[in-house]
């Protein structure tokens, strides 16, 4: 029997979210998204700053790497391909762009980091989101799906364990998609950017489903595993998707056809820059209704063919947390595990865990935290004409004028730990306030995070005071689910409860973040609320990644406070006007 590879670079690139990860041995060492270092959002080029974090974090020099596993195989469902385009030839056009990026050459990047000595291993797609969360909890057997746009031909897969292996039992192949239905309403609702779809589904909350008819008519269920898209409405065998990399960056244009879609619908589609009028909020809300019956479609006939208790989900729309949280209501399902960067940043480490072979556990015990920390103290001298410092004996003191300066009504920045790896802040680069405060919510769109005002926000929770709070609730370390606030708790969290009284959550444990969860546990005390807004620290940017990342954004917004380490960063101009 062969040994076992102990060093594995996974490595995700091409398609937005490029990401790296390095397992050593049994250990999930490091992993991020490149976006954190070059701070271009949604960054599609190769990961080399990432590549670099993780071999730096892990004292590990690139010609100790003995795989690096891609998590792109070109020539997956080749059958599939080469029979669709016989039929549809006019897919074999490409696009020409004189301002789409190079093609990325892989064995170039390899050598000039000096990995051209590991051997190359490709996993296709979905099943590295499948493997992205294999281990989530080792002590459960779960049933597995993953399913976005598109990704190697596939939109869709379902799988089982065998062994430390996954076995993909059925897929959906292109050109249908849930992923791309609900890309092409964020599109017509006005959200163009690449990774919008969120926006849509917190819109949802302020709708009726006046139009599910209507997007029913868009996508079907089929009577085994899949769905079929409308493509009338979606005529993307006719005019190929055109979907290119810009300044680094991913672009889809849109895909839908237009006459069909307003007569369908009833409106035009909604320019970026024009009111958001209730029909949008309806139209929003039957998209995602109707997104859920397709989602737990999948679900069921998964059950059918692997009946166990748990689901483990990955893949972009596996971030649908309204949807998530009502799986153990709709479903057979009755534990939800969520890979915490299921979109396909994810699929770095899935593809690096596909060739392990063995149980893999993170550094440090949590899966959603495995970027840089900061190296050394801090200190903020290139800004002290601009900012002070507050700097405490120990973390007890830390805490406990933190938690008085949150119940104040101050906005604070957190800085602490190692970076999140996936889209959702988990209290180590986070911005903090009470929501307790009324007011709270529209301050932080406005002044903070400079966003629509209608955007939600999440809280990160005690784990062990969340079921006197929120209706069928389930533990949620990576802020991916969505559950109903209790009637009689409304009140006192209003800027948590969102427009249909919900709110996505964060289960906070002492064993996973001791420090979060005693800051938390220190506001409670004060408050009797076990709980804090937590949402991302950044301002339409990346989540920010070093000291002077915060510090930037932090002198860019109307935050009152910045936390690093043991020091408490305040702005000299905020005091002289409490002074004056």
């Amino acid at each position: 029997m062969a040994p076992q590879p102990k060093i594995i670079l996974g490595i995700s690139y091409g398609h937005g979210d490029s990401s790296a990860a390095l397992i050593i041995e049994n250990r999930l060492s490091a992993a991020a998204e490149e976006e954190r270092f070059n701070r271009i959002k949604h960054f599609a080029g190769f990961p080399e700053l990432a590549i670099k974090y993780c071999l730096e974090h892990a004292g590990i020099s690139p010609e100790q790497v003995e795989i690096v596993a891609i998590a792109k195989k070109p020539w997956n469902q080749i059958q599939k391909k080469i029979a669709l385009v016989l039929k549809h030839p006019q897919l074999l056009r490409k696009l020409k762009s004189k301002t789409a990026d190079p093609k990325i050459s892989l064995s170039k990047n390899l050598k000039q980091l000096k990995l051209n000595k590991a051997k190359i291993k490709r996993v296709e797609h979905h099943l590295a989101h499948l493997y992205s969360c294999r281990y989530l909890d080792p002590k459960r057997e779960a049933a597995y799906l993953s399913f976005d746009g598109l990704g190697d031909f596939v939109s869709a897969s379902i799988g089982k364990t065998e062994g430390h292996k996954i076995t993909i039992l059925d897929r959906m192949i292109f050109p249908h998609s849930v992923g791309f239905f609900y890309t092409a309403i964020t599109q017509y609702l006005g959200f163009p950017y690449y990774g919008d779809e969120f926006k849509v589904m917190g819109l949802s909350s302020f709708g009726t489903p006046k139009y599910l008819a209507e997007m029913r008519n868009l996508i079907r269920k089929k009577e085994k595993f899949g769905c079929e898209l409308n493509l009338e409405a979606f005529p993307i065998l006719k005019h190929p998707l055109t979907f290119f990399i810009e300044n680094s960056q991913p672009k889809l244009l849109p895909f839908f056809n237009l006459n069909y879609m307003t007569q369908l619908i009833g409106f035009k589609p909604r320019k970026p820059n024009e009111p958001i009028l209730q029909c949008h909020k309806d139209l929003a809300k039957s998209a995602q209704v109707c997104f859920e019956e397709i989602a737990n479609h999948l679900l069921y006939q998964l059950y059918n063919r692997v009946p166990l208790e748990t689901i483990a989900l990955s893949g972009g729309c596996a971030h649908n947390s309204v949807w998530v949280g009502q799986i153990p209501k709709n479903t057979p399902f009755k534990s939800v595990l969520v890979a915490p960067a299921s979109h396909d940043a994810g699929i770095a480490v899935g593809a690096a865990i596909a060739f392990a072979e063995r149980e893999i556990t993170p550094e440090g015990g949590h899966w959603g935290l495995l970027g840089p920390a900061p190296k050394e103290e801090f200190s903020t001298s290139t800004n002290s004409e601009q900012l002070s410092e507050k700097a405490f004996e120990n973390e007890e003191a830390l805490i406990d004028w933190v938690t008085d300066e949150l119940k104040g009504g101050k906005i604070l920045g957190l800085f602490h730990g190692r970076m999140e790896f996936g889209p959702r802040a988990l209290g180590n680069r986070s911005i903090l306030a009470d929501p307790r405060h009324p007011k709270m919510k529209d301050k932080l769109n406005a002044r903070v995070k400079h966003r629509e005002n209608f955007r939600p926000f999440a809280a990160s929770v005690l784990e062990e005071y969340q079921n006197e709070w929120f209706e069928n609730v389930f533990y949620s370390p990576t802020m991916e689910a969505v559950f109903q606030v209790k009637p009689e708790k409304h009140k006192k969290i209003p800027s948590v409860v969102h427009a249909d009284n919900s709110c996505r959550i964060q289960s906070v444990t002492q064993n996973n973040q001791p420090f979060y969860w005693r800051l938390i546990d220190i506001f409670r005390q004060k408050t009797g609320v076990p709980m804090l807004i937590n949402t991302s620290f950044n301002d339409c940017e990346p989540i920010v990644c070093t000291p002077e990342d915060a510090i930037r954004c932090f002198l860019n917004s109307e935050m009152d406070h910045l936390i690093i380490g043991n020091k408490a960063i305040s702005k000299k101009s905020a005091e002289l006007e409490m002074a004056g």
